[in-house]
């Protein structure tokens, strides 16, 4: 009997430690209803006595039942229990097991000692169960404070569930007191101090609305309230607005160089100063879409920002004579998961400028010139949501040309295609003229970068690509291009000579010193290099008056660039090439005007 009044009372007082009181998230965003169901697994007195009556066979010695002890109706019992008590963890359902299968007394009893180390074993201190085992009012104490521990439980569940809870309906219900309706209060009071949750203002409003209801809450939930009927009763966005703010979502996050997330930073910043004086207005959500903008850009631009430091001086390392400095050169940023980081010492001018020929195998040729220029893809959720790119569809084929530089062979990587994840296998192929072509190879598996150096002569240029996909199925069928990059750059500028010299002259007019002054500003940013002055003629006259006058054009061209650009930094060269090196056939006026013209290349040095 000494047992079995023991093992009840150390059985209640095990549900009693382990049964946890939990708390109720309390967030709120002012209609959130008060859920006031019980908990399903609560214990009742009925499911305790009839598990403590089923336990009684346990204590019981030479009756039948002394088989398996997993069968045992009293095992089910114990288990019961403890599944009511909310105890899950595998050391204490380890202790139980071991307690039924070893520790039986040769009466088949269960001795104290077994209990204390189950119990023990649970979490619960072992001198205090030695103490209440002592006490033979131990079972009358502990089933009293069980009964006085729950009743505190619901009484707390049912306070925290009312708590901080306001519907829909009491916010908009003016059957108060006053008349005005808590929403009404809350508008109130946000317009004459502010936005933000104190406790002195949620006893006005109460005061306002005759209630008791706000000063209840705490300052979180209380602060989503507030938030909630601010947004819902202020101005709305005009159209032009949000489609600003959807833009500027996309563009925060997704930009697409070092001198991009600069620019943008700089923009949001100066819209910000606008909405403060007054000089721009605004409704809340573009206020609030500004300022998250700005957070964005930031973290994406100080990414970027470390990108491109270590994409610079790795490109420097390699080709120390090919930095023309940091207002020239600029970093760009690839798509997918990795957004490699590219160095282009000449920048934007680094990029395709036209679109010569295109075949798409379903004549979808309507967006083929978001290849040219620097990337400007703009992803969404789905493959159709993309912006900025071309995709050249399976086996299609694309040909662009560089005009204001050209393509060379430097220490690395040459060339570089931007494309929407990774590269798709794609032929590339280089000329010089658009004519003759050398045949690079096959770019796939996601390396964009092409080094062209076992193709190539040292020293030369070419100005056209073609890219043509080898028949690989993707979301977007065929590679999908954003732009393409010679990073092995040549600045390449094109003179009118009409502009610059009287029919059959060499002599600058002053229009031409004009454009001249124009053309030293572009040369000046590189701060360094090999400056190629190329003098051209139409095929009137012949091919040595044609090249004596090329030559003389060039040097008048040479030496007033010297004079607008002084610096030692450059080195010159004058070539006459007379009508060797047509743009077009000589077959027209307009034709033969074009041909008629002065080319400035600057290369590294």
């Amino acid at each position: 009997m000494k047992h079995f009044r023991t093992l009840i009372a150390l059985l209640i007082l095990f549900v009693s430690c382990n049964e946890i009181p939990s708390k109720e998230p309390t967030n709120t965003l002012g209609e959130i209803e008060s859920d006031k169901t019980e908990n399903s697994t609560d214990v009742s007195s009925e499911d305790v006595e009839a598990s403590i009556e089923q336990l009684g066979g346990l204590f019981n010695t030479g009756e039948d039942g002394k088989g398996d002890n997993a069968t045992l109706p009293e095992v089910e019992a114990l288990q019961k229990l403890l599944e009511m008590s909310g105890m899950d963890d595998q050391g204490a359902s380890e202790a139980f097991q071991e307690l039924l299968t070893k520790d039986m007394s040769s009466s088949d009893m269960l001795t104290t000692e077994a209990i204390l180390d189950m119990l023990e074993k649970s979490g619960v201190n072992r001198e205090e169960m030695e103490k209440l085992i002592s006490n033979p009012d131990s079972l009358a104490i502990l089933a009293a404070e069980a009964r006085k521990q729950r009743e505190m439980d619901i009484k707390e569940k049912a306070t925290l569930a009312n708590k901080g809870k306001i519907s829909k309906q009491q916010l908009k219900d003016k059957n108060t007191p006053t008349g005005v309706s808590l929403e009404e209060a809350i508008l109130l009071v946000q317009a004459e101090s502010g936005p933000d949750a104190t406790m002195e203002k949620l006893k006005l409003i109460d005061s306002l609305a005759g209630t008791n209801v706000m000063e209840q809450m705490d300052l979180d939930d209380a602060q989503y309230v507030f938030n909630d009927v601010e947004r819902k009763n202020e101005p709305k966005a005009s159209p032009e607005e949000v489609n600003q703010i959807e833009q500027l979502r996309k563009l925060s996050g997704q930009l697409h160089s070092k001198k991009e997330g600069r620019e943008l930073l700089a923009k949001l910043e100066k819209t910000e100063r606008d909405i403060t004086s007054g000089k721009l207005k605004a409704s809340p959500r573009y206020q609030r879409a500004i300022t998250h903008s700005k957070k964005t850009t930031k973290i994406f631009h100080s990414d970027i920002a470390r990108k491109s430091k270590a994409a610079m001086k790795k490109f420097k390392q390699l080709n120390p004579d090919l930095y023309f400095g940091e207002e020239a050169g600029d970093t760009y940023i690839g798509s997918g998961f990795t957004k490699k980081a590219v160095y282009l010492p000449l920048g934007k001018l680094a990029f395709a400028d036209k679109l010569i020929e295109v075949n798409h195998p379903k004549l979808l040729t309507k967006d083929s010139k978001n290849v040219l220029g620097e990337p400007d893809v703009i992803a969404g959720f789905d493959a159709e949501d993309i912006t900025g790119i071309y995709s050249l569809g399976l086996a299609g084929d694309l040909t662009v040309q560089f005009l204001d530089n050209a393509l060379t062979d430097v220490n690395g990587p040459d060339l570089y295609i931007f494309e929407i994840g990774a590269i798709e296998p794609t032929s590339l192929e280089i000329s010089k003229d658009g004519k003759k072509w050398i045949k690079v190879g096959k770019i796939d598996g996601g390396v964009a970068e092409v080094d062209i150096a076992a193709f190539v002569e040292p020293g030369e240029l070419f100005y056209y690509v073609r890219l043509k996909d080898l028949k690989e199925q993707s979301a977007l069928p065929g590679a999908d291009v954003d732009a393409i990059a010679a990073i092995g750059a040549a600045m390449r500028l094109n003179l009118d000579s009409k502009v610059l010299f009287g029919t059959g002259k060499s002599e600058l007019k002053p229009e031409g010193i004009e454009a001249l002054k124009e053309l030293a500003k572009s040369i000046s940013v590189l701060k360094r290099g090999n400056v190629i002055i190329e003098g051209h003629t139409d095929d009137v006259g012949s091919d040595e008056t044609n090249r004596k006058l090329s030559l003389a054009r060039a040097k008048s061209v040479s030496a007033q660039l010297k004079i607008l650009i002084p610096s030692s930094n450059f080195r010159w060269k004058e070539i006459g090439l007379g009508e060797s090196k047509p743009l077009v056939k000589n077959n027209s006026d307009v034709n033969r005007a074009k041909n008629r013209r002065v080319e400035v290349l600057v290369l590294p040095n």
